[in-house]
This record gives C-alpha cells, sequence and structure tokens, in this order.
C-alpha cells in the first residue's frame, strides 16, 4: 500500500513541472480598453465673475403718520394695488384737529377787528395830533395798542396754519408712483409717529442689483462695466445692466466690497426679492481648449487627462498627463496647460485605463452641451492640418484592420457621432475620410509610416 501512494507522488512530481513549463510558453494576451475620445474642443472662452445677487426696489418707504396720532378711520389700498404720487392711500380720525381749526378761525375773526379798531384809533389821534390837541403820550399808547393786536392776528392766523397742516397730516399720501407692497394695518388700529407704518410701497418701474465681491475680485471691476443677471425666476433668460454704484471700503466683517447695478423694468416683470446671479466677464481666452468633466481625474495635488498616443512599436496606449486648469463652465472645464488641441483625449472610459493601458478609441456617442454662447462650432485642427493627417479613425487608433477587433473577432458598428463631433470632423466644410486606404495613401509623417509598417507586420504574424 505504502508503495503504491509513492509511485503516485512520484507521477504527480513528474507531471506538475511538464504542465507549468507548457502553461509558461503559451503567451498572454494583453487586455485592450474600449474608450470614447477624441480632440478637445476650441473655443473663445470669457473670463467671467460669477456672484450671487439679489433685487430691491429702487425705490421704498414705509408710510406711517409723520406728526399726528388718532385711530385709522380708512385704507384705501390693499398689497398689490397701484398707486400715483399723491393718491390717499388711508385717513386718520382728525376731528380734534377740525374742532381746533374752527375755534382758531374765530380767533382769528376777533384779532382782525381789534386790529380794525387800534387802526382807527391811531388815525384820529394822529389827526388830533397835527392840530396839538392831544399828548404824544397818548399817541405813543394808540400805537403800541395797534402792533400788539397785528401780532396777536399774525399768531392766531400761525396757529391756524399749524392746524391746517395737521389735517393734512391726518390723510396719508403716496409719495411716487408704485405698488403697494405690504399692508400692516386696519381701520381702528392706533397710529402715530414711530409706530408700525400703515403700508409700504415700492417704484419698480427700475430696480437695483446687490451683489458683494471678495477683495482679490473687487479691483477688476470698475463703473459702468456692462454685466449680464441670470435670475432664477427666468434661468434661460438674461438681463442686461451696467455697474452703477461701488462701494469704497470693504465690509469688516464679511471683507466683501458692495456693488449696485441698475437694470431698467418698464414692463414690471423683475420683483424685489428675486434672486440669481450675475456674471461680469473681465477678459477673454482665444482659443481655449476644453474638455467635458469626465474626462479628468482629480487627486489631491493635482488634475490629469488620458491622451491617447502610439508607443515605440505603433501601439496606442493611453498617457496621463497633468493639467492645469482654467474656467468652470459646468459640464466642460477650460484647459490651460497639458493638452494641446490635436491631443487625442480620453473622454469617456477614463475609469477604465491607466497609464500606458492598451486603449481602442471610438468617437463619442454624445457630448455634454456647451454653455450658452460657446456652442457655434470651431475647429479643433490648425488650418495647415489636413482631416488625415490630424485624428485617426476609430479603427486605425485600435492598431488593426479595419472591421476587426484587437481579439481577432468582427468590430462592432461605429456608434453615432454627436453634432458637435461632426462638426469638429469638418472643418474646411468636407467630409474627413475613415478608410484605411487613404490614410496610407499620404501619411501626415515618417513616424505614422512607420507605425503603419509596424501595424502591418502584426497583423501578418496574427493571421
Amino acid at each position: 500500500m505504502l508503495r503504491k501512494i509513492r509511485a503516485r507522488w512520484a507521477v504527480i512530481h513528474l507531471i506538475f513541472p511538464l504542465v507549468f513549463a507548457a502553461c509558461a510558453d503559451e503567451p498572454v494576451q494583453e487586455s485592450v480598453a474600449r474608450i470614447q475620445g477624441g480632440p478637445p474642443v476650441i473655443r473663445d472662452v470669457d473670463v467671467t465673475l460669477r456672484y450671487p445677487v439679489e433685487l430691491v426696489a429702487a425705490e421704498q418707504v414705509s408710510v406711517a403718520p409723520v406728526a399726528v396720532s388718532g385711530f385709522l378711520t380708512n385704507v384705501f389700498v390693499d398689497v398689490g394695488d397701484k398707486v400715483e404720487a399723491g393718491q390717499v392711500l388711508a385717513t386718520l380720525d382728525c376731528r380734534e384737529y377740525a374742532a381746533q381749526g374752527a375755534q382758531v378761525a374765530k380767533t382769528i375773526s376777533q384779532r382782525q377787528a381789534q386790529v380794525e379798531e387800534t387802526k382807527s384809533l391811531l388815525d384820529r389821534m394822529l389827526l388830533m395830533e397835527r392840530d396839538n390837541l392831544i399828548a404824544p403820550a397818548e399817541v405813543d399808547r394808540a400805537r403800541a395798542a395797534y402792533r400788539v393786536a397785528e401780532a396777536q392776528l399774525a399768531e392766531a392766523r400761525a396757529r391756524l396754519s399749524e392746524v391746517s397742516q395737521r389735517q393734512g397730516y391726518c390723510s396719508l399720501k403716496a409719495p411716487f408712483d408704485g405698488y403697494v407692497s405690504a399692508r400692516y394695518l386696519d381701520p381702528g388700529a392706533m397710529v402715530g409717529p414711530g409706530e408700525k407704518p400703515v403700508v409700504s410701497l415700492v417704484r419698480t418701474n427700475d430696480v437695483t442689483v446687490l451683489a458683494s465681491l471678495i477683495e482679490k475680485d473687487a479691483v477688476k471691476v470698475s463703473k459702468d462695466m456692462r454685466v449680464n443677471i441670470v435670475l432664477h425666476a427666468f434661468p434661460e433668460r438674461g438681463f442686461e445692466g451696467r455697474i452703477a454704484r461701488i462701494g469704497r471700503a470693504i465690509e469688516p466683517i464679511s471683507r466683501t466690497l458692495p456693488i449696485e447695478i441698475d437694470i431698467p423694468n418698464s414692463g414690471d416683470l423683475l420683483l424685489p426679492g428675486m434672486t440669481g446671479r450675475v456674471e461680469i466677464v473681465i477678459d477673454t481666452h482665444r482659443d481655449a481648449v476644453l474638455l467635458p468633466v469626465t474626462a479628468l481625474l482629480h487627486l489631491e495635488r493635482a488634475s490629469y487627462a488620458f491622451i491617447v498616443e502610439p508607443d515605440e512599436e505603433g501601439v496606442m496606449r493611453a498617457r496621463r498627463v497633468e493639467v492645469k486648469l482654467g474656467e468652470d463652465l459646468g459640464d466642460w472645464i477650460e484647459i490651460v496647460e497639458g493638452i494641446a488641441a490635436t491631443d487625442q483625449v480620453v473622454l469617456f472610459g477614463r475609469e477604465l485605463v491607466t497609464d500606458g493601458k492598451r486603449v481602442e478609441i471610438r468617437p463619442p456617442t454624445m457630448l455634454p452641451e456647451l454653455p450658452r454662447g460657446l456652442a457655434d462650432p470651431k475647429p479643433a485642427l490648425d488650418e495647415g492640418v489636413t482631416a488625415d493627417e490630424g485624428a485617426p479613425a476609430a479603427h486605425e487608433v485600435a492598431n488593426e484592420p479595419a472591421g476587426v477587433e484587437a481579439s481577432g473577432q468582427e468590430a462592432l458598428p461605429a456608434a453615432p457621432i454627436s453634432a458637435d463631433a461632426a462638426d469638429r470632423e469638418k472643418p474646411n466644410g468636407k467630409k474627413k475620410s475613415t478608410s484605411a486606404g487613404s490614410t496610407a495613401s499620404k501619411p501626415a509623417s515618417a513616424k505614422q509610416g512607420a507605425a503603419s509598417k509596424s501595424r502591418s507586420a502584426a497583423s501578418g504574424e496574427g493571421g
């Protein structure tokens, strides 16, 4: 029994080395990552400052009694009503002032009679003094009585003017054309100076936009600079305006500089209290390189993208490059450094590749929508580079003959190209050739010719 076990172990020790040697002789096939990519998008990009804003009325006032106190008898307006300058908004119970006015009017009549009486007496004494029929002292007393009567009449008239003015305060009037934004009190409420207002009015034929800039951006704006306002209530519409006022001191708490922008609002479309953002263009980057956010890899210290290029053997591989970011455009980001206009960039499928990974690149099926104002197509290639010398076709980048995958099986149909990608492939109004024959007939450079020979040799060995 023991001999049989030993014999079996001997056979196993002989077979395993042979099996391992056979496996080691078999070549390991390198995997290929299928990604979507192409050249970056080239556009002119505005360097824009964006800040949250709030709209306020050009004029706003709370209407309350100025110098009188009393009960509200009527409130003639309500929230949302349109009012005109001078229109009566509310009235107070001013019967007390009416009675005072009647009393003062009676006093004026009495003072007027006294003035007439003392004036007549003075005139008679002056005639008697001319004939030396009266002592001068009597004339002086008559003259003084007349002046006292005139002063008392003037005092009564001033008192009547004061009572009349107070009666005017009992009618609360609109100081300008506008709308009632709030109503606080109803008839019967007690009101007076310094107490709760009756209504609030706003003038909205012009609105003011308030924003606050951080210190480093405060020095980049100037008065009368054009800006664009985008409100949450109208996300698809922009409102143009100019910077009307700039603060002259940084606020100590928020460390920001306030600015005000005036916007005409003749149609009363904009309402105080609306919020949104202001866009202030301070510069323009010509022919900027743009990539979708899906093409970027953000690490702790830097951001990266993957470009596709042939290695020494002509095999297309992904290479990770560090990039410097510029303007953030939402789904797109400006690349300041690291990517050229003619580079083939991994746009979708970045998570499938690593540095040096063999890839098969296809045109993207769909690209994110470009921001408003950047949708006009602009060629990604320079004028001196032809379409055949630019981005290679999908099957050429995969380093395989047309219609054959890296594994030797039949290729999948080419994915549809988005409108932006199609426009980029037609920089001169002609459709870009994708046949292997046309590319081989006119190589872009000696390096491409060498790469074509390597691919032909590789295909012959595979066959």
